[in-house]
Parts: C-alpha cells; sequence; structure tokens
C-alpha cells in the first residue's frame, strides 16, 4: 500500500511541475497591440446628442480647412425621402383582417392596416397582391407581392 502513495505522489508532483513549466497566458486585452498618439484628440465631427436638422459647428481640422455644412442639413423644411425597404413575401388572413408578412432588414415583421412597419411608415392597406405604405411626408408607395423563393 505505501507504493501506491508514492506514485500517486509522484504523479501529482509531475502535474504540477508540468504546470508551472507552461508559458503564462496572453492577457484578454492586448495592449501591445494599441497604438498610442500625442495625446491630443480631434474635435469630434457632429455631435450626436445634437439634431440632424441643426446646423453643424464649424469645426477646425489641423491639415485641412473647416467642416462646412451640408446643403441637406442647412434646408431643415424638406421633408424627408421615402427611404423605406421592404419585401412583401405574403399575407394570411385572421378574423376578417388580412397581415402582411414582410421582410424589413433581415427580419420577417407581421403587419396589418394602421401598423408602423418601421417609424414613421404606416400600413394603409393590405391585399393578397400588395401593401401601401404611407411615409413620413405623406407619400404612399406600393409594395406588390413577390414570387415563390426558391
Amino acid at each position: 500500500m505505501g507504493y501506491k502513495k508514492i506514485v500517486a505522489g509522484l504523479v501529482l508532483g509531475g502535474a504540477l511541475v508540468l504546470i508551472a513549466t507552461q508559458e503564462p497566458r496572453k492577457p484578454l486585452v492586448r495592449k501591445d497591440l494599441l497604438v498610442f498618439g500625442s495625446g491630443e484628440i480631434a474635435a469630434p465631427l457632429r455631435d450626436i446628442f445634437r439634431p440632424k436638422t441643426a446646423a453643424p459647428a464649424f469645426v477646425a481640422r489641423p491639415g485641412g480647412p473647416a467642416a462646412k455644412p451640408s446643403a441637406a442639413v442647412l434646408k431643415a423644411d424638406v421633408p424627408p425621402a421615402f427611404t423605406l425597404n421592404i419585401t412583401y413575401i405574403g399575407s394570411i388572413k385572421l378574423g376578417g383582417r388580412t397581415i402582411a408578412l414582410v421582410l424589413r432588414g433581415g427580419q420577417t415583421l407581421s403587419v396589418g392596416e394602421g401598423d408602423e412597419v418601421a417609424p414613421g411608415y404606416k400600413v394603409v392597406s393590405v391585399t393578397a397582391d400588395a401593401i401601401v405604405v404611407e411615409g413620413p411626408n405623406s407619400e404612399r408607395k406600393t409594395f406588390p407581392l413577390q414570387g415563390d423563393r426558391p
């Protein structure tokens, strides 16, 4: 019985030696890959907390002219264009109401008349052949039913 304890001690000792001789693990944050600059931080191009309709402040950049506001930013009166991009893939009749299945941004949504597909875009009508959506500037766009997918 004494030799079993000796063998177990040797095995345990060998395991501890192997653990101690292994290379230390690399840290989770690789500080050696960080690039350190001069310590000066450039002014931001725009303030993310300021509404987009406000004219941006002129920002002086080293090595170039001051940033100028674009014409689109200065004209706050112009309503946004109809930019919604959806695909009408099918419909379901449920309790006398037609529910449309649409793809938007890789996700399938189920919407009916009066529902919002996206903020500012409201479903006006749903038929088996097409869906009509009204945009924020009261412009309407019809999305026809897409064919069967392979």
